[in-house]
């Protein structure tokens, strides 16, 4: 029977023997390509080299791009009997293999039977690894079970991706082989053959071993066709559900597994449906569409006829699926509820570390402490509006403590809480705000009662650093314009501050008069970007400045939503907002209070004054590489997940956790700050303490940007490939063809991506493509007499 190879992934596979086993790795350019790839270790050479597929055949089926062949698909799998072992990371492979004993009587430590069973051995292409070939034992089981047989009798580790049948090696050079028995080329075992290929043309390559699962493998099959008929869909989600969850659902919802005679109808109505959520991807479809008893080209058939449909985004049967078969990580109410609770536990067990959360969270109940955190984090990160940190994205530019607080509750649930910090925690900036605030009342009445004719007093430039809702456009910029101050030499724009306790008020003032809309100013200030004003009124001033504003608000769900709603949701402040969900009062009454505790609140007046005058780089640089790690696992998960909402809302999480903390950290360290004149700064060293605060909030902000947010980016992200799906034209036959193209390629490849059946026309395209500097040709070769060129690729096809 033999085994066969494939030249690069574009081809299909041709039949190998002895006199092409010697071809293949006898030739100079493949031998070439090797040594470069251990020299520099550019995947990209080893990618280019062709592949013998041992442990199986293939039934000839047909390309995407209608070309018959035999190519390497698991669906159309012909068991061969060989077995193919990877042993990767081994620094001298010749020693390992010289302990075997292969070839010797002694047969070093292997037993004589599986000595026998071995038919190749070479070194991969890496040169550090290992590649094993031998016979298949039936009664072990399938490929990945006799491959853990063999590895015990070797003393290796098996690498588990080579279960799968169809799996590739590439090729090694003719110095490499260090075993061959000749009886590879001929070697065939029909009883393994009839055993497994089944099950493997299905998709059940796992391990199967006999004496764990029976010999019922006829009904491992039929659940397979009922289920899935392929893992691929057990693996694949969409927002975190497996296809094949999915599937199941459609069927439940829609009537039941279709039974003979309305296979053809229901897969059709199931295909068309389900290409909403594959991005209208024939391949994706392919792989998990159930078979129900159909061949490949039947269901192919089907999908290729659903995919020409109009793509008209999710359909109402398929929204009533998802539906009913939600991601079981989705937060409920019961579940925001539950991590408000553990939040809480978790801020009470820092309070010996960072005793000023102790006077942050007084009299409120554990599961309102996340909302008090943020709050105060707001307010105290406002006060040090002189300091500044780098962060892993462009780290050169320094950072500024921004942020944007909504603690959003049904009303009377308990915000009040956060007036009372305000006015603790902010009374520097207050105090400071009323010698500008006199100056300017002084102005405007001068100006009342100075005459037509008399000399106009001239207007006091001050600093007012807090803004009420209500404050018009140009007054807010020419105060922010004015709050500048000069810190280590260098001019600082200071932050201003917005606080109210009722967002609906914020949104109803809002939406006229001269304080109209400041959703652009909200949406600059998270990254202080660049804004400025140029109107032709006398009151304005001609300015370009950098937004710098925090604002905390208080207010009901539904203010949140006039906010925040589907219609807005790309603009992007939904990922800019620190929104903390501030829990029903469930019929409890809050704790009477018969002691003032002043010592608390003269606690939280003295700290405002010194982060007030806190100022310099902040020595935060541990902390931040850890939030970048932080991310990276979270970006993995949302990857998985094959979720752009999770990805979107994840992105500014790592700024909140930083700006929040930092504070608080600044507040553990107040040791190592020294004065500077009328300033406090120093440096000093971040531990897991600090970490331990800045990680429970990054999760607490990521926790309840999914909690708010999700759906609405969930819902943006599928309007959006609608969008995308209804504007998309098919692409032109000659760029499809030449994006199948491999790197490097001849006429022949040129013929089978263009799906041409002349030579001659082949070879004008490629004069076509040459003229147009997007291939050129590389080297010549001799086959069967014939001098043949070989091209590849120098530029793009837009």
């Amino acid at each position: 029977m033999g085994f066969c190879y494939q030249k690069n992934f574009s081809n299909p596979t041709l039949p190998v023997d002895e006199a092409q086993f010697w071809a293949l790795v006898r030739a100079e350019k493949w031998n070439e390509n090797i040594d470069k790839y251990r020299e520099t270790g550019d995947a990209a050479l080893k990618r280019k080299l062709p592949a013998f597929i041992f442990q199986a055949t293939f039934d000839e089926t047909t390309s995407k791009a209608g070309k018959t062949g035999a190519w390497r698909k698991q669906a159309a799998t012909q068991l061969t009997g060989l077995v193919v072992m990877d042993i990767d990371h081994v620094e001298k492979p010749r020693e390992v293999f010289d302990q075997w004993g292969l070839g010797t009587d002694e047969h070093g430590f292997i037993n004589k039977d599986a000595a026998g069973r071995i038919l190749l051995v070479y070194i991969t292409p890496s040169g550090k690894g290992l590649k094993v070939v031998f016979k298949a034992d039936v009664a072990v089981g399938n490929l990945i079970d006799n491959q853990h047989a063999m590895a015990k009798v070797l003393g290796v580790e098996v690498d588990e991706s080579c279960k799968d049948a169809s799996r590739m090696s590439f090729i090694c050079k003719e110095s490499d082989i260090l075993y061959l028995n000749k009886e590879l080329f001929t070697y065939e075992n029909k009883e393994f053959a009839e055993r497994y290929t089944a099950l493997y043309r299905d998709g059940h390559s796992q391990a199967t071993r006999e004496d764990e699962l029976g010999t019922n493998y006829a009904n491992l099959r039929e659940e397979n066709k009922i289920r899935d008929n392929s893992c691929n869909s057990c693996q694949k989600q969409f927002k975190g559900v497996a296809y094949s969850e999915i599937i199941d659902e459609w069927w439940r919802q829609n009537g039941g597994v279709p039974q003979e005679g309305e296979r053809n109808v229901k897969l059709y109505q199931l295909a068309v449906s389900l290409r909403a959520i594959c991005d209208n991807n024939r391949q994706l479809l392919m792989e998990i569409m159930p078979r129900l008893g159909l061949s490949e080209e039947e269901v192919r058939s089907i999908v290729e006829s659903a995919c020409k449909e109009t793509p008209k985004g999710l359909s109402k049967a398929m929204r009533s699926v998802l539906e009913g078969n939600k991601n079981p990580s989705e937060q409920s109410e019961h579940d925001i509820d539950q991590w408000l609770w553990d939040w809480g536990e978790q801020i009470e067990k820092l309070f010996d570390d960072f005793p000023i959360l102790r006077d942050v969270c007084k009299g409120l109940k554990r599961n309102q402490y996340a909302s008090a955190l943020f709050v105060s984090g707001g307010f105290m990160m406002t006060l040090m509006t002189r300091c500044r940190y780098s962060f892993y994205h462009r780290p050169e530019e320094l950072r500024r403590l921004n942020c944007e607080v909504m603690v959003i509750g049904d009303p009377a649930s308990g915000k009040s809480f956060a007036t009372r910090l305000y006015k603790l925690l902010i009374a520097p900036i207050i105090a400071a705000d009323r010698i500008g605030k006199d100056a300017i009342n002084a102005y405007r009445e001068q100006m009342k009662i100075k005459g037509a004719n008399k000399e106009k007093p001239k207007k006091p430039k001050v600093v007012v650093r807090v803004h009420p809702a209500r404050t018009s456009n140009a007054q807010f910029i020419q105060d922010m314009v004015n709050a500048v101050e000069e810190v280590d030499g260098e001019p600082m724009q200071l932050h201003m501050l917005t606080f109210d306790t009722e967002l609906d008020n914020t949104l109803s003032i809002q939406k006229g008069g001269s304080w109209i809309d400041k959703q652009s100013l909200e949406l600059k200030a998270f990254h202080n970007e660049e804004d400025g004003q140029a109107y032709s009124n006398m009151d304005s001033v001609i300015e370009n400045f950098c937004v710098t504003w925090n604002f905390i608000y208080t207010g009901t769900p539904l203010a949140l939503k006039a906010k925040i709603n589907e219609r807005n949701f790309g603009s992007g402040l939904a990922t800019r907002l620190t929104c903390i969900p501030l829990p029903p009062t469930n019929f409890e009454m809050m704790t009477r209070e018969s002691v003032v505790d002043r010592e608390s609140d003269h606690r939280l007046k003295e700290w405002g004054e010194k982060l007030d005058r806190m100022k310099g780089v902040l020595s935060v640089e541990k902390i931040v590489d850890e939030l970048y790690d932080w991310t990276a696992r979270r970006m993995a998960d949302a990857k998985e997940n094959n979720s752009k909402a999770e990805e979107m809302l994840l992105k500014r999480c790592a700024y909140h956790g930083l700006n929040f903390a930092a504070p608080f950290i600044v507040m553990r360290h107040w040791e190592q700050m020294h004065q500077d004149g009328a300033y406090y700064c120093g440096e000093f060293e971040t531990d897991e303490v600090d970490w331990k605060l800045a990680e429970l909030i990054v999760n607490i902000q990521y926790a309840c940007q999914r909690h708010f947010f999700l759906a609405m980016a969930e819902k943006y992200f599928d309007d959006q490939q609608r969008d995308v799906l209804t504007t998309t034209h098919r692409r032109q036959k000659t760029y499809d063809g030449f994006n199948r193209l491999p790197e490097e390629f001849a006429v022949d490849d040129v013929m089978t991506c263009f799906a041409i059946s002349n030579p001659t026309v082949a070879r004008v395209k490629i004069s076509r493509l040459m003229k147009d500097h997007l291939i050129e040709k590389t080297d010549e070769f001799v086959d069967n007499g014939t001098t043949k060129a070989i091209y590849r690729k120098v530029g793009a096809m837009c």
